[in-house]
């Protein structure tokens, strides 16, 4: 291969200086041309600037230039280092368009052998990273022991094995994620090894919500080593977002603050000390401590940076801790920022915790509806966990005016503002205990739910079981919903027990238990008289289709068209063609048995004549149908109209009618 740079291994490029290239030979032992030895310096440059841009957290600007690099390269030296960086930061883009591309990319280059093999393992353990993003774990896990099969070196196979741990916890195998990341934490020796196994076992700890561990190892991670953050912003800015997340902004704080010590770039310090000072906002816990902190950092940037980016940011957080300490009247702030939608909430927290000073619980009520629409989040940075405990001393006679009101829709949204208590009064009180199940059974929440089967999981009473049987099939807790269904027939209360036979259904339905589910139909025949007491209820349409299958592969075809025709009707009737046209599709099987070709057709015309969007294969299928009913009533102008519309379905896979029809 012509000039091919041979002199490489061992050789850290990122840090090399340019005269170095100057010794540089090809492959016939000659000395590379002056223009060549430039062209790679600069293009070292390049390479190292984007670097740089990557670690101030400039990522779109980075990209933007390796990919036009990588485009425009033609020198085999740089080549390991473009892709490598190029994945880096597809990766840092969060986006599943760069993500592929740069799959794509990393995958061609290694199996076509463009990456050096001391850049071999890093490409691999990039190629785990962006595979877990395309959500190809078993793809991500075979490049994951691929690092710790094929290279020899202990910190190399370490990597591995983090990366195998970030798979297990893609897969949510948390306790497996954490064995592996602990087996290497216990024998390295390498502090940047252990940091990033720490950095990794933070976010399994919360996705598995054990939020002690995980802020035992931040804080013990940030005292031995806050420099991996500290020397590169994209890094620290990710990690403190992911703090503040985890609800731990102390440390976030001291990744914020070590950052500002550390650069001299104004626009990076600028950018630091917004983030510290809204850090010091979320930190609010009713007194003045943390709001004199954020504005004292607001007033720097003012005073500092006149020009800056944050300018008029930092001037309106300093407007909103005016008005939190009752220095500006919320209507002067809400008119002065009246097109920013989070200062206008934050406007309206601060008249609601005004009026609750004042005791004005009156106009709170009245006022609900509108405080409903503030965030949680903006709740946070005024010191409280949610609305819950703002509006927790009207909650009481506010629901009880819902249950009333019947207005089962809000009170699902006040009882997220509620604490146990009022929950567990709801629930004793026998005036509103029946309301206010039938209210969750219509919108179910689960932290009442929960409360509720602790409180009745022992009682004799199938209505109440059958309520909570509703609600946890409503949360997608089916193995408890089952648990629930048992109770009712226990209890044997034939009148309960014809209520629960669809939601008993819908249920193993959703379970897609086949064993199951023939147990169920062998109930329903022995109970037929519940599947008469549920025939005005929309929800039988799914009962009738499935168990009108079940009929068929049972060889009962006079009971399965019975059930078939109670589809066919109950679609009709509530104008929800579910299941068309398979029914009228069905139904002219029926009568093309019958030689009742007329009604045949019609059933197959009907099942056409719908407002749901029918796929290919259906549509194909109940064309070729028409045709062959046309035919047999020797109407070919008919029959070549619908042969016409056959053909010209596209998107049908493997159908026998298509190509029945391609071939008319």
């Amino acid at each position: 291969m012509k000039n091919i740079i041979i002199l490489f291994l061992l050789v850290s490029f990122s840090f090399a200086k340019k005269d170095f290239y100057y010794s540089f030979i090809n492959s016939a032992n000659e000395q590379i041309s002056q223009e060549r030895k430039q062209a790679i310096a600069d293009g070292f440059d390049i390479i190292e600037n984007v670097r740089m841009l990557a670690k101030k957290g400039k990522v779109d600007e980075a990209y933007d230039q390796i990919n036009d690099f990588k485009n425009k390269n033609k020198i085999k030296l740089l080549e390991t280092d473009i892709y490598v960086l190029y994945a880096e930061l597809s990766l840092k883009k969060k986006t599943k368009r760069f993500i592929l591309d740069a799959v794509k990319e990393l995958e061609t280059a290694i199996n076509s052998s463009k990456i050096r093999e001391d850049q071999l393992a890093k490409a691999y353990m990039l190629l785990v990273d962006l595979k877990l993003y395309s959500n190809k774990t078993s793809e991500a896990e075979y490049f994951a022991n691929i690092i710790i099969n094929s290279f020899n070196d202990n910190v190399t196979k370490a990597y591995g094995k983090i990366h195998l741990a970030k798979v297990y916890k893609f897969q949510y195998k948390y306790d497996k994620a954490a064995r592996i990341l602990y087996e290497v934490l216990t024998k390295t020796t390498d502090i940047l090894v252990a940091t990033i196994v720490a950095d990794e076992l933070f976010d399994v700890y919360i996705a598995d919500n054990k939020y002690d561990e995980a802020y035992e190892l931040i804080s013990k991670v940030l005292d031995k080593n806050i420099e991996y953050y500290a020397k590169d912003s994209y890094l620290a800015l990710d990690k403190v977002d992911r703090l503040i997340n985890a609800k731990m902004p102390e440390f976030a704080i001291k990744i914020l603050t070590e950052l500002i010590k550390r650069t001299d770039d104004k626009q990076m310090i600028e950018e630091f000390k917004i983030k510290l000072a809204n850090t010091y906002m979320l930190m609010y816990e009713g007194t003045p401590k943390y709001l004199i902190k954020a504005r004292e950092l607001y007033e720097d940037i003012l005073k500092n940076y006149p020009n800056g980016m944050y300018v008029d940011k930092a001037k309106m957080y300093i407007d909103e801790i005016y008005m939190r300490e009752g220095k500006i009247d919320p209507n002067v702030v809400s008119n002065k920022y009246n097109e920013s939608a989070s200062m206008q909430q934050k406007v309206l927290l601060q008249e609601l915790l005004n009026e609750k000073r004042d005791k004005k619980y009156e106009t709170i009520l009245r006022k609900k509806r509108v405080y409903s629409k503030i965030s949680n989040s903006i709740a946070k940075r005024f010191g409280y966990d949610s609305m819950n405990a703002i509006f927790d001393v009207v909650n009481i006679e506010m629901i009880k005016q819902y249950l009333s009101e019947g207005k089962c829709a809000l009170l699902n949204t006040t009882l997220k503002t509620s604490r146990r208590e009022t929950l567990q009064k709801l629930i004793d009180d026998e005036e509103t205990k029946e309301d206010f199940f039938q209210c969750m059974v219509q919108e179910p929440y689960e932290r009442a739910y929960l409360l509720m089967k602790d409180a009745f999981n022992r009682s004799r009473d199938a209505q109440i079981y059958l309520y909570l049987e509703q609600m946890a099939y409503k949360l997608g807790l089916l193995d408890e919903a089952m648990g629930f269904s048992a109770k009712v027939e226990m209890v044997d209360d034939k009148d309960v027990l014809a209520k629960e036979f669809l939601y008993r259904f819908l249920i193993l339905n959703s379970k897609n238990e086949p064993i199951s589910m023939k147990r169920f139909y062998s109930y329903a025949q022995n109970n037929k008289d519940y599947i008469k007491a549920n025939e005005n209820n929309p929800m039988i349409i799914d009962f009738y289709y499935q168990y009108y299958l079940y009929l068929l592969e049972q060889d009962k075809k006079e009971e399965a068209y019975e059930i078939l025709t109670n589809l066919y009707n109950k679609q009709k009737d509530i104008k929800a063609r579910v299941y068309s046209p398979f029914v009228e599709q069905e139904l002219a099987k029926y009568e093309k048995n019958k030689n009742n070709t007329q009604k045949a057709l019609n059933y197959l015309l009907e099942g056409l004549d719908t407002n749901r969007k029918i796929k290919p294969n259906d549509l194909v299928k109940s064309y070729y149908e028409v045709i062959k009913a046309y035919e047999t009533l020797e109407n070919n102008q008919k029959k070549e109209e619908y042969v016409k519309k056959c053909k010209e379905v596209e998107g049908t896979q493997d159908s026998l009618y298509k190509k029945m029809c391609d071939e008319m």
